[in-house]
């Protein structure tokens, strides 16, 4: 039995690697098999360990990836509320606008103008505050500027280049901290309140594809819209009850300076002196956003009726000095009275604004005097040199004066509600226009003449400029229009709407014109 017993287990185990010696005895046996028992325990010992080894990681990992899925979750989360929140806090809009114009004058082009494309910005950093920004593209494809630098045997050669067209500016870049609702505190680049275009100027809100005379056209503003200034000052609404509501701002800013565009011109002649031309166009602009040319600072306001909605009369006014620290101070003033009334359908919206500059003539005077002065010190330090100076007070007249009036019927065809102009829409609008408008320059600068001794000749006009548009306009959405129009100019005197005009490039005795427009501006 014995025998059986170690054959069986010789068998069982053959494959071990424990050997039998020939001639073992049983006790022999009985110890190896006691081993290989040990170490198939041993084994299945580290069996159980490493797959509870792997389970822990198998576990880990699990615990690990719901870890990394409770972080992704949460991230999500805080990048979506951080998004609203942003959303919330801060908004990007603009506007834009192209225009095509035909017209009769020889010198005048059938063209497409890009007007303007604006991009706003408006934030509240805290619910009493807000954070506003407007950046103006005005007719503009690209700005380049190129410089070479070349060293010849003739010494070292500098060129520089400049190419594009167009403008950029801030027309709006504000903070602003609501104390209360009707007391409201502003600083930075803001609107000046003169008349309701400049501070409602956006180009979507119109329905003529032409700014107005009196606000860009002439202008009889000081500056033409749209018109900023850097400054600081108060704005609010005070409830009247039964009576609606006044809303006011007042602002102390840098205010309008006189600016000069200069050119320099400097030519050799054989056998002569050479020559140093100097001639510089001196125009009301608006202030800068740095040091100001002028100690003096000036003043604007505004305060507005509503009675109720739809309605509104108004009245601002601006002070301020507008010549430079370098010539003795003049000052001048404006004021404006406009209104809107809203009767169903119909629309009458106006403005009157009247800008008076002060001692225009001593302006001239004391501008011939430094010229003088100063071809005499070119003289005197240049050796030889002859030097001539010249300068021109452009937009600047004694007194301008003019209004628009503008009247609008909104009404929408039935028939036009189930084809591609109305049902996709939900309230669409034509909107049928008529705009009259007048302005008045009373002693426009037309020439200043001076020599050694001072001013010799200050020639100024009274010039007039009316003008008449008529126009259709569609309004899908409130904030995209597509505008068709006809307008007439006239200047009196069969003089140039060239002189009285910045936009229409009039010959001699062009007094008039025929336009026909046809524009797209939108909002966003």
């Amino acid at each position: 039995m014995k025998r059986w017993r170690i054959l069986l287990v010789a068998l069982t185990v053959g494959m071990a690697p424990v050997g039998i010696a020939a001639g073992a005895t049983l006790d022999d046996l009985e110890k190896q098999l006691q081993e290989l028992q040990k170490q198939i325990n041993q084994m299945k010992q580290e069996k159980q360990q490493q797959d509870q080894k792997l389970r822990d990681v198998e576990a880990a990992q699990a615990a690990q990836k719901e870890e990394i899925a409770r972080e992704t979750t949460s991230l999500r989360e805080q990048t979506r509320r951080v998004s609203s929140e942003l959303l919330d806090r801060v908004r990007i809009g603009g506007y834009g606008s192209v225009r095509f114009e035909a017209n009769n004058l020889k010198e005048q082009r059938n063209s497409f103008t890009f007007r303007r494309f604006v991009l706003t910005a408006d934030a509240k950093p805290a619910d009493p505050m807000r954070v506003y920004m407007e950046l103006e593209f005005e007719r503009f494809t690209s700005i380049e500027l190129a410089r070479n630098q070349q060293v010849t045997q003739g010494g070292l050669t500098v060129a520089q280049e400049h190419e594009g067209e167009g403008e950029i500016s801030f027309e709006q870049a504000w903070f602003q901290y609501d104390l209360y609702d009707w007391l409201k505190f502003r600083t930075g680049q803001v609107l000046v309140p003169l008349g309701r275009f400049n501070i409602n100027h956006d180009d979507n809100r119109w329905n003529i594809a032409r700014r107005s005379l009196v606000d860009r056209g002439v202008p009889v503003l000081p500056v033409q819209a749209a018109w900023p200034e850097l400054g600081a000052g108060f704005l609010g609404d005070i409830p009247l009850g039964d009576f609606g509501k006044l809303a006011y701002q007042v602002y102390v800013v840098n205010g309008v300076s006189l600016n000069a565009d200069m050119e320099k011109v400097v030519q050799a002649r054989p056998g002569d002196t050479q020559k140093l031309e100097i001639a510089a166009e001196f125009r009301p602009s608006r202030g800068t956003a740095k040091l100001d040319s002028k100690d003096s600072k000036a003043v604007a306001t505004r305060v507005a009726w509503n009675p109720f909605p739809g309605q509104e009369l108004a009245g601002s006014f601006y002070y301020g000095r507008y010549t430079p620290q370098f010539l003795e101070s003049q000052s001048l003033y404006a004021f404006s009275v406009d209104g809107l009334s809203t009767i169903g359908p119909f629309e009458i919206e106006a403005e009157y604004v009247n800008t008076h500059f002060r001692n225009v003539g001593r302006v001239a005077r004391n501008f011939s005097q430094i010229a003088v002065t100063k071809e005499a010190e070119i003289e005197s330090i240049s050796g030889g040199l002859e030097a001539e100076v010249e300068f021109e007070l452009a937009g600047l007249a004694r007194n301008k004066h003019g209004f628009w009036v503008e009247g609008r019927y909104r009404f929408w065809p039935e028939i036009l509600t189930n084809t591609v102009f109305g049902k996709y829409f939900e309230n669409p609008q034509l909107v049928a226009i008529v705009r009259g408008e007048q302005v008045w320059l009373n002693g426009l600068v037309q020439a200043v003449e001076f020599d050694v001794d001072g001013l010799t000749t200050l020639k100024q006009e009274n010039r007039q400029i009316h003008r008449i548009t008529a126009g259709l306009a569609y309004r899908p959405t409130p904030l995209v229009v597509f505008q068709l129009a006809y307008e007439y100019t006239k200047t009196n005197g069969g003089r140039s709407l060239a002189d009285v005009t910045n936009f229409l490039p009039a010959q001699a005795g062009e007094d008039h014109a025929h336009t026909a427009l046809l524009g797209v501006a939108f909002g966003f």
